[in-house]
Parts: structure tokens; C-alpha cells; sequence
């Protein structure tokens, strides 16, 4: 499975981004545009990590959740 196929983006806000499970609609995390890059939070607003694309973190959130 692919973050594409995991993941859908809802905006948010300006900058702001919710992240959904795909199909089921529940809340995986959130992500920010920020000067530094995208930042990607869990449901706890627990900062994940900075990434150069949403893609590149939505790829990590995707590792992290099959761990």
C-alpha cells in the first residue's frame, strides 16, 4: 500500500493540513507548512518530524504505522 492509497489531505486552514485514513475518515495526524519545510504531527500535536514534501512525510507516517 502507498501513502496515496492510505492517506487522504483535508485542508485545514492556510498551511494546514488534517491527515485521514483513507476509508475509514479517522484522523492520522496533522501537517504544517513551515519555513523549514512540511511538519508532520500525530493525534497527540506531537511534532513527527520536518520534511522537503508532504509526500516525504506521509511516506514516514505510513512506515511508522506498520511498525
Amino acid at each position: 500500500m502507498t501513502y496515496a492509497e492510505a492517506f487522504e489531505l483535508v485542508q485545514a486552514g492556510q498551511g494546514r493540513w488534517t491527515v485521514q485514513n483513507r476509508g475509514s475518515a479517522t484522523v492520522a495526524g496533522s501537517v504544517l507548512r513551515t519555513q523549514s519545510g512540511f511538519e508532520l504531527r500525530d493525534l497527540r500535536d506531537r511534532a513527527l518530524g520536518v520534511f522537503d514534501s508532504i509526500e516525504d512525510g506521509l511516506r514516514f507516517l505510513l512506515r511508522s504505522a506498520r511498525r
